[in-house]
């Protein structure tokens, strides 16, 4: 199974995107803690899923790995979602073989550990295809948190739809999207838990993850990051 499991954006300024994102929706996000080697960030953990904001400190030390390089090189172009994470349950090897069979060039699994406000930490492994694409996680041990809010989707935008229809169907084994609006060329992918949604643009400037939809009882919020920063809409 597929759930819709969490979304990273890098901004500018952590506490201003915290207090903001708070201010709006009424989220609490978790202390700070450090990801990665040279960020700082702070979590939301919701009912069913996360959302977690990441901020670039030092460069140098950031550039040390793999996954600090990808992020500074992602941060230092522009404020935006820069990953976002399928849970997936039943076995990530046996899941991504197939794939590969399809040509989807998966890197992994991938054993990695999270470090959590209380000292601790949480298990996992990883899978990724590349810097646009949704990665695949599996985690050792269930989680559940006490939350009204629930991560409830990712808008995507892209400059060929038909492209990206087929690489996603064959990368995560979705089921034929439909569309958002009779009449549309947006699509959107139901997972078990959550959706994706695939939505036209004319250039490869906006092209990516675009905005992270969220939901409490009968409110949605809707965050993206543009050139003036984190926006929340209602």
């Amino acid at each position: 199974m597929l759930f819709l499991d969490h979304v990273t954006l890098a901004v500018p300024n952590l506490s201003q995107a915290v207090h903001l994102i708070q201010e709006t929706t009424g989220i609490i996000f978790t202390k700070q803690v450090i990801p990665f080697p040279g960020t700082i960030g702070q979590v939301a953990y919701l009912r069913e899923g996360f959302i977690e904001l990441i901020a670039l400190e030092d460069l140098e030390e950031a550039q040390k790995t793999p996954l600090g390089s990808a992020f500074a090189a992602f941060a230092s172009q522009r404020a935006g979602i820069f990953g976002v994470a399928l849970e997936l349950t039943g076995g990530l090897s046996s899941f991504i073989e197939p794939a590969r069979s399809l040509g989807i060039p998966y890197i992994g699994p991938n054993h990695q550990f999270a470090p959590l406000e209380d000292g601790t930490s949480i298990s996992f492994q990883t899978a990724y295809i590349g810097p646009h694409m949704p990665w695949l996680i599996e985690y050792e041990q269930s989680r559940v948190w006490p939350s009204a809010y629930t991560l409830t989707g990712v808008e995507i935008q892209t400059t060929n739809i038909e492209e990206d229809l087929t690489v996603y169907s064959s990368a995560y084994q979705l089921q034929a999207s439909i569309a958002t609006d009779s009449g549309s060329l947006d699509r959107i992918f139901l997972l078990d838990r959550g959706w994706l949604s695939l939505h036209h643009t004319d250039t490869n400037e906006t092209s990516g993850f675009n905005a992270v939809v969220l939901n409490k009882d009968n409110d949605t919020f809707r965050i993206l990051c543009t050139s003036q920063g984190v926006q929340v809409t209602s």
